[in-house]
């Protein structure tokens, strides 16, 4: 077999075919970032509305995030028999499984030491993770929106608890609905 040289040009298009199947294979059609951002403006809603009656335990809401835990877990496994995941989708697991964790430890298991610096504990690591999923998948839009998320997570440090609902809702909506909704497009086009 004999040693055939490439050219620049060649192997630039062959990188940016395995990039682009990257993003189609991993990014899918948006659904789980349209999933968790549809699952936090549930929360953040039925937070609101247990507070608005008064119920003392509003914060009991959020625990619909260890149901799309789970369900994300199932999800992927399923998905990961039918179709190699890539590094890059491996990277990202990875990375959002620990940021997943550490949201749970700060929210769950010390929301009184984080105390009025929790909103911004969890934007910032939901921002961080949007920004490398961003740049991982190469997609401005969510990196943007990553930027948002955290910069939301600083904004609420002005503001009274009773508001936390609404910035989780515009955090969502910039780092996770309008991506997966782009996404989607995009995939769909394809």
């Amino acid at each position: 077999m004999e040693n055939k040289t490439m050219k620049p040009e060649e192997s630039l298009s062959i990188i940016s075919s395995m990039i682009e199947t990257e993003k189609m294979r991993f990014g899918e059609n948006g659904f789980i970032y349209r999933f968790w951002g549809w699952l936090v403006v549930a929360a953040a809603t039925l937070q609101y509305l247990l507070m608005y009656i008064d119920y003392q335990h509003h914060y009991f809401a959020w625990f619909l995030m260890l149901v799309g835990g789970v369900y994300t877990g199932i999800y992927y496994s399923r998905s990961k028999n039918q179709v190699q995941m890539p590094l890059s989708g491996k990277l990202m697991a990875y990375t959002w499984t620990a940021i997943g964790l550490n949201i749970f430890i700060v929210s769950f298991i010390l929301p009184q030491t984080a105390g009025e610096m929790l909103l911004l504990f969890i934007l910032s690591f939901i921002g961080i993770g949007t920004i490398i999923s961003g740049a991982m998948l190469r997609f401005p839009i969510m990196i943007v929106g990553g930027i948002l998320c955290n910069a939301l997570g600083f904004v609420s440090l002005l503001t009274p608890f009773e508001y936390w609902g609404l910035y989780s809702i515009l955090a969502v909506t910039f780092a996770d609905l309008i991506p997966g909704y782009v996404l989607r497009a995009k995939y769909n086009n394809r």
